[in-house]
């Protein structure tokens, strides 16, 4: 049985609960807590900045390093140095931003520390949860060139988004890394900043082999995470594109798809074995979505 050393784990969608709550559920982190105390390292992949991942991560057993900003990012979560950072190159900041624009969508200019939208941007009161400040509305992103940029983002309507993705990849995707985070999110990247990409460097970083590694997404952006891992778990409420590349496909994180993930495929293989409680055995007869669930 392979015994697994790292688990990379996206945020939104798949460890938080939907909105508004998102947040991690009791069972999912006494499953954090059973896999850390034995000895499974934990890496937490996001598209969020760190203020983000220190607010909704908190009590969390995590040490070493986190993926930050969908792999632009990263970071040493104890001490808070940057291990690694590509920022989005300066040539391509406004091209990006006019094509955005052209296409209808809502723009977002993300440097380190503050996210700028375009004014009237949806969900743009949403994009942060107190205590941290909200992203600042201003009429136009474009003025805050030539500001450092880790990453544009794209908000626009979900039945249209994935033709805009298309679009915008046609354009750019020769220069750098266009991808998909949410349903209503476009996120334009360095050519190298993935969630993939960045959990190479952090296994090399902490000499761990890809058949060590345990992966746990819910979205287009997760793809190179899990086809990199040794074992990848897309969530139940992950397009049929992300699940049809996963090893397994858990139930969706309104329903504790982590951590029914993690006590079947994960904990047993570090030492761990435990039977439901008559709730969870009960929940899971009577839930359709555990026929195709792991």
């Amino acid at each position: 049985m392979q015994r697994y050393r790292l688990l990379a784990i996206d945020l939104d969608g798949t460890l938080l609960t939907p909105f508004p709550a998102k947040e991690v559920t009791p069972r999912a982190r006494r499953a954090l807590e059973i896999a850390h105390a034995s000895g499974l390292m934990i890496t937490i992949t996001t598209g969020q900045m760190l203020a983000v991942l220190r607010q909704v991560c908190a009590g969390l057993p995590l040490s070493g390093p986190q993926i930050l900003e969908n792999g632009a990012m990263i970071v040493d979560i104890a001490s808070g140095a940057v291990l690694s950072e590509r920022f989005l190159p300066k040539e391509h900041i406004l091209p990006v931003l006019e094509a955005a624009r052209s296409l209808g969508l809502y723009r977002a200019y993300h440097t380190p520390e503050v996210v700028y939208v375009d004014r009237h941007t949806p969900r743009a009161r949403d994009w942060y949860r107190p205590p941290l400040p909200p992203a600042i509305e201003v009429d136009d992103v474009a003025s805050l060139y030539p500001r450092p940029c880790i990453k544009i983002a794209a908000v626009g309507l979900p039945e249209t988004l994935p033709a805009k993705r298309q679009q915008l990849e046609h354009w750019f995707g020769e220069v750098l890394h266009v991808t998909q985070s949410t349903r209503d999110l476009l996120e334009l990247l360095h050519p190298r900043a993935s969630k993939g990409q960045a959990l190479r460097e952090v296994a090399s970083l902490l000499g761990v082999a890809p058949a060590e590694i345990v992966a746990i997404g819910d979205h287009y952006n997760d793809v190179e995470m899990l086809r990199f891992a040794g074992l990848s778990i897309a969530m139940g409420n992950a397009p049929p594109e992300v699940q049809a590349v996963a090893d397994y496909v858990t139930s969706d994180n309104a329903h504790d798809g982590v951590a029914q993930a993690l006590e079947r495929l994960v904990l047993p293989t570090l030492g761990w074995h435990s039977s439901p409680s008559a709730e969870e055995t009960a929940a899971a007869s009577e839930d359709p979505r555990n026929e195709e669930a792991c």
